[in-house]
């Protein structure tokens, strides 16, 4: 799927280091995609990288860029507006997604933090693939995300 979006807003459902839920991460621009990992690869993921890391104090911050960049990777996005998940870890969380994109020869997108309402389209396409009502584009599993990671 090439999608070609000017400006996409990111929303993300259920965080990454509470292991008893799911995590999703969606975008919404007059359409969308959201990407889904469930509690049990986040508890295979977060094992494996509390062992293997270098960088331990970074791993949540980590996994949310990578989730975000698997979500985007196939699609054309100009600005790229993350809602603000993780207050002061927002420089981090551009670098590793500026990394990915590097290694991954993706044109890279502007990057901003906005704190994202639950009145935006993003958060409504999160909460709905959170809560079941709406099915997600993309299953994730921690093969997949550490394929990216180490």
């Amino acid at each position: 799927m090439d999608i070609k979006y000017t400006k996409c807003y990111i929303d993300q459902s259920g965080k990454i280091e509470n292991t008893k839920n799911l995590t999703v991460v969606a975008y919404a621009n007059g359409k969308s995609k959201s990407l889904k990992i469930s509690a049990v690869e986040k508890r295979k993921l977060l094992r494996v990288l509390r062992i293997t890391s270098e960088r331990k104090k970074l791993i949540t911050y980590e996994i949310f860029a990578t989730l975000i960049f698997i979500l985007i990777k196939e699609d054309q996005i100009k600005d790229l507006v993350i809602d603000i998940e993780y207050k002061g870890h927002e420089g981090s969380i551009k670098n590793f997604i500026k990394n990915y994109c590097n290694k991954f020869n993706k044109k890279l997108p502007n990057i901003d933090f906005e704190l994202i309402t639950k009145k935006s389209p993003a958060h409504e396409v999160a909460i709905n693939t959170y809560r079941g009502i709406r099915k997600a584009d993309i299953m994730v599993g921690a093969v997949e995300v550490l394929k990216y990671l180490l």
